[in-house]
This record gives C-alpha cells, structure tokens and sequence, in this order.
C-alpha cells in the first residue's frame, strides 16, 4: 500500500529526467512537480528547456511555467508551493514526483529545516542594527586585513571563506561582534540541534541519473546545437528586449545572478545581442560574437553540470543516506544514463522496478548492485553531508604565483573547494606543469646566484629562459 511517499528524479541536463518521469508516472499513476529554478518561469521554453506539451504524453505537470518572468521567485515560495502540491496529488492518492536539476529545491522539499537559516543569532532572536552598520566601519580596510582579523578571532570560519570573499568574511566577524560567540559556534549549535529532529518529511524514493563526465559534455555540446535549430537567438533577443524595457523587469540588465536572467545563454549572448541591435555593428563583428557565445554557452552548461553532480555527491546523497527517523527512510540509487542505447533497460527499466517495489513496500535492492557506476559512486559518497565546519578551502603554493616569479608579471592565487577539489587538483596535468615550472625556477635561482659570486652578468635569474610558464587560475569564486 502507498505511504503518501515521495518519488524525487535529479541529474544534471541531458540525462532523460524530464522522460523518465513522464513514464513512471504514466506507470505509477503520478504526476510531475517541476523542480527547476528557470522552469519555473512562463514561456521561453527553449533556453529553459522545458518540456513540450507533446512530450508530457498526458501527464499533469505542475508548478512548470506559471511565475510571471518579471518576478523573482525564491525556494522558500517554491517549498511551500511543492508542499502544498505534494498534499493534493497525495490526496487524490496519487504519486507525487518530484522532477528537476535545481537540488536545493528537491532538499528544500524533501527535508524539514534544509534552507539553512542565518545562524548569526539563535532561534527567535533577531539583532538590531546599530546606527552605523558593522559593514560601514570596515569600508577602507582590505579584504586580506578583514580575513586576517577572521583568522585571529575565529579560525574555523577563516578555513572556509576565500579572503576575497569579503560579503562572508565580513558576516562572520558581525557575528562575533553582535552576539559575542563565534559563528562557527553557532553552526556547530545547530547543526547538533538539527541531527536531534526528524527532518525527512516523507518516504522517499531518490533517484539519480548519471552520466558519465565525457560523454556527458558531448551530450551537452550537442544540445546547444539544438536549442539554437530550434529559435534560442529569438528568444533570448526578445528576453533581452523585456529586460531592458524600463519598470519590465527588477534588477539591472546586467545582473546575472537573479530570476531568469540566470539561464545560460543570456550572459554568454549578451554581447552579440548587443551588436544585432546596433546597426554600427558590421556582419564580421557580429559573427566573431555569436560564435565566441557558441562557445561561451558550452562551456558555462559544462561548468553548471559539474556543480549539479558536486551537490548531489556532497551533499544531497550524503543526506539521504544518513536520514532514517522512527517512522520514514529516504532511499537512494543511481542510474547509469551515460549510454542513450542501453536507457530503457538502464534507467527507465531499473527505475520502475525499484519505484514499484518502493511503493509496494517490498524489499528494495542493494543501492550498489544497480550498476558498476553505482557501486563506484556510492562509494566515494560520505555517510553523513559535509558540515561546514570540517569543511575548508586549500591554497595551492605550487599553482599560485607572485608578479615577480609569474612568466607574465601577473600574479595569481589558486584556492580549492574542500579535501575533494584539492585532491584531484593535485593529480591535475595543471599541478603537474607548475611544479616542473617551479622546479625549473628554483633552479635558474640557483644558477643565477652562482654566476653573481663568479662575476657573471645576468641580470635576470627571476625566470625559466625556456618553455612558457604553464597557465593558472585563481578560484576566488564566492
């Protein structure tokens, strides 16, 4: 007999999350909640690639196409929206499923108390702001100065902030300074708090559609082609057109980090909509621009994958592995969707066996006996999600460089993403080049101290003579 569970389908694009939940609803007797940040928004459907009416083969689709796309809409309305969504299907005693690459959007559903709160004061107290804020009287003083102070009086919260990050430095120091406790302290005060509760809402079924890294992005190169045969350059110059129509749109035109001017493409394309709309703009211009978008966009999708795979691996999956309370459990199974051959049988075939047998109450299988991909993934993934505490970023010495000893007189710092990022940073062919570079470096150092003692003339032992210093970059990425 059904629970009023919960069946929650997530993935980076390209995968089939979209058809592998029209079919297990047509299957189960379900329907689609949208759990997409971008799909939320009404039309332009290509470049948020929503599906076609066609494609919903019948299928009751909800929360998929209805806020106004002037509006900002936060996952706080989209939690309450889904929960009151989940309530209805349930009482029509259907399966709710849950659909969608946005996963604080699935977490914010499927877990109570996800949407971390602001842990500067405790439960129930709010701080007044002084007459001058905490942020004014540090306006003249350096990132690195206020990093500095964070590292003197809270430690484990320097660990974590980049010293460029200067919106979050500053927050964990007006923590200390409003409630005279460290912030650390209070994330770790609440995470204690948290691991008491029972924060799972309902039984739920999460499933994960994966694909592997070079198949993937060839898959998503692929898809840009299609979306541009099938009108994006229309709709994102009418998108374009709505935002910079005065009192249509919040924000600036060139902000790009809210609503639906975050959909990938907008950015990328900004310019060369710039010059179609400028007659001074020749034809050779505006080329060079739509092919330099072309691969703009590529690669931004290719990043977005990247960090919809980190969240589920560190935190999303960690989550549900870890969640049993005295009356629900959160189920969790990966499938390989790296071969489109092999995706009925692979994915849409092991996903409704296992949906079935979660919604009869059956004995589920061993989530590491679906695949080799599973049985690999699962376990690299942590039992419990990494809290913030244990977490930090790593400076890599080897990869950053100083003006002086930098090939190109431009000095560079590379930070990394907690233990993971800074492991496979290590065993990067990038790491690998700068420490031959600096090998090399030190040796010309050497040399060069040498012939200063033996009267010799160079003047510049600063750099290799030879080879180009290989590339870095600087991950200061709030």
């Amino acid at each position: 007999m059904f629970r009023r569970g919960l069946v929650a389908i997530t993935g980076t694009t390209g995968v089939g999350k979209s058809q592998l939940a029209i079919e297990l609803a047509r299957k189960l007797n379900g329907e689609v909640i949208n759990a997409d940040a971008l799909q939320v928004y009404r039309g332009y459907d290509i470049i948020t690639n929503k599906v076609t009416d066609d494609e919903m083969l019948g299928v009751p689709h909800h929360l998929l196409g209805f806020v106004d796309p002037s509006k900002e809409y936060t996952v706080r309305e989209f939690e309450q929206d889904a929960l009151q969504k989940i309530d209805e299907i349930h009482q029509r005693n259907r399966i709710p499923i849950l659909v969608g690459g946005t996963n604080y959007y699935i977490q914010s559903v499927m877990f109570q108390n996800s949407l971390v709160r602001d842990p500067g004061s405790p439960k129930g107290e709010s701080v007044a702001p002084n007459e001058r804020t905490f942020e004014q009287e540090r306006i003249e003083r350096s990132n690195m100065e206020l990093w500095e102070e964070l590292r003197q009086v809270d430690p484990v919260m320097a660990e974590n902030w980049h010293p460029n990050n200067r919106r979050k430095v500053l927050r964990s120091l007006e923590v200390l300074h409003t409630t005279g406790k460290r912030h650390s302290e209070w994330i770790a005060q609440d995470e204690e708090a948290r691991a008491k509760e029972e924060t799972l809402r309902f039984p739920t079924l999460l499933l994960w559609l994966y694909a592997d890294t070079p198949v993937l992005n060839q898959r998503l190169d692929d898809r840009v082609g299609k979306m541009i045969e099938r009108g994006m350059f229309k709709e994102l110059d009418q998108l374009s057109r709505d935002i910079n129509n005065p009192g249509a749109f919040s924000g600036s035109s060139t902000d790009f980090t809210a609503g639906l001017k975050q959909a990938i493409g907008f950015r990328e394309f900004a310019a060369y909509l710039d010059a179609t709309n400028d007659r001074g703009s020749s034809s050779k211009t505006k080329e060079e621009l739509k092919l330099r978008g072309i691969e703009d966009m590529k690669s931004s999708t290719r990043r977005y994958a990247k960090r919809q795979i980190t969240w589920i691996r560190n935190k999303l999956l960690p989550e549900c592995r870890s969640t049993v309370t005295k009356t629900v459990k959160a189920h969790s199974y990966i499938l390989d969707a790296t071969n489109l051959n092999t995706w009925d049988a692979e994915v849409l075939g092991r996903g409704l066996d296992i949906a079935q047998k979660f919604i009869s109450g059956s004995q589920l299988p061993d989530a590491e006996t679906t695949s080799d991909t599973a049985a690999k993934l699962l376990a690299e993934v942590k039992s419990k999600p990494n809290s913030i505490l244990a977490w930090k970023r790593h400076f890599c010495s080897v990869c950053s460089m100083s003006a002086e000893d930098a090939r190109d007189g431009v000095a560079v710092e590379v930070w990394l993403n907690g233990d993971d990022e800074y492991k496979q940073h290590l065993r990067s062919k990038q790491h690998k080049n700068n420490t031959r570079y600096r090998k090399r470096l030190r040796e010309d150092k050497v040399e060069g101290v040498e012939d200063s003692e033996n009267g010799g003339n160079d003047s510049d032992t600063r750099r290799p003579s030879s080879s180009k210093r290989p590339n870095t970059r600087s991950d200061s990425d709030p």
